[in-house]
């Protein structure tokens, strides 16, 4: 996926863009994040690592690789999932040899969520110290070639 904006600012190997929200954008407000603010003129200024020359005022294309696209997804959408069902069925198999099962898969359950939670901040913490899911920031021309 790809956006269009407008460098506002360069600063410690990063670039600060500004990005006309979308009409699915503007109705949400539930995006919150370090990287990102929102104005009041409808855009969103997103933090990104600059790919070649970038200067404030130029046009630049974001965009996020694919591969940390996926990562991105299965770290918040796939992990959480897995971790209950193994802490439900560590919690399960344990429980049924003292009788209750049921209980201790969902005991189970609830610790290998917060195990997740904990394991997620430690990476949230290093990956942004490392700009991993940073977008990549292109200058781009008017006119592009054909």
């Amino acid at each position: 996926m790809k956006e269009t904006g407008i460098a506002v600012a360069v600063q410690e190997g990063r670039v600060i863009v500004s990005v006309k929200r979308t009409g699915a954008c503007r109705g949400c407000t539930r995006c919150s994040h370090a990287r990102i603010s929102f104005s009041r003129d409808d855009s969103i200024t997103v933090e990104a690592v600059p790919v070649g020359p970038v200067e404030p005022g130029d046009l630049v294309e974001l965009e996020m690789p694919a591969d940390d696209f996926l990562r991105a997804v299965s770290v918040v959408y796939i992990m959480p999932v897995l971790s209950l069902g193994v802490g439900y069925g560590a919690g399960f198999l344990l429980g049924s040899k003292i009788g209750s099962g049921g209980l201790w898969g969902v005991i189970g359950a609830g610790a290998g969520l917060f195990l997740w939670y904990i394991w997620l901040h430690g990476y949230d913490t290093a990956s942004r110290k490392s700009g991993r899911y940073l977008p990549l920031a292109r200058a781009i021309s008017e006119q592009e070639p054909w």
